[in-house]
């Protein structure tokens, strides 16, 4: 069993893109979400519960994945915001909040043992941003946001060569 150690700064990278190259871990065109707290990858099957009259337990089958990622962040102005620029990654030019707002589908990764390098892993997919809430409080120098990525088909896998 090999434990993956998240501290090397490395594990657990959320890059966005506008299309699927933008968003591979390492990658100098995607938005790397900067200051994750903690990052939850949901991959779970929808499911359906019936009972039947010959039996006092219910059932259950299996439909299909309700797939997302969840995580918290401190607010960043630009990544939350934009920069204005007219950038290709259309995530970097209108910031976190716009997309959201606009519902445009972007294209995701989260590398889970590092990046660049062979053998590394990273999930991704496309999906819509959501759940965006910013706070701040008297015991809180700085914005905290909740962040959602629904995700829109499957999570896949990939193994960097």
């Amino acid at each position: 069993m090999a434990v993956i150690n998240v501290t090397s700064g490395d594990q657990a990278i959320l890059t966005l893109g506008s299309n699927t190259a933008l968003a591979v871990p390492g990658n100098a065109g995607g938005l790397v979400v900067p200051f994750v707290q903690d990052s939850t990858i949901n991959a779970t099957p929808g499911t359906v519960r019936y009972s039947t009259l010959n039996s006092p337990s219910s059932s259950a089958f299996t439909t299909v994945n309700e797939n997302s990622i969840s995580l918290n962040v401190l607010v960043d102005e630009t990544v939350m915001f934009g920069d204005g620029s007219g950038n290709v990654n259309t995530v970097i030019d209108k910031g976190l909040f716009e997309t959201s707002i606009d519902k445009t589908e972007i294209n995701f990764s989260v590398s889970v043992t590092g990046t660049g390098t062979t053998g590394d892993i990273y999930i991704a997919g496309s999906g819509f941003i959501g759940g965006l809430a910013p706070t701040a409080s008297v015991d809180g120098a700085v914005w905290l946001s909740p962040m959602e990525i629904i995700v829109n088909g499957e999570l896949t896998k990939t193994v960097e060569s």
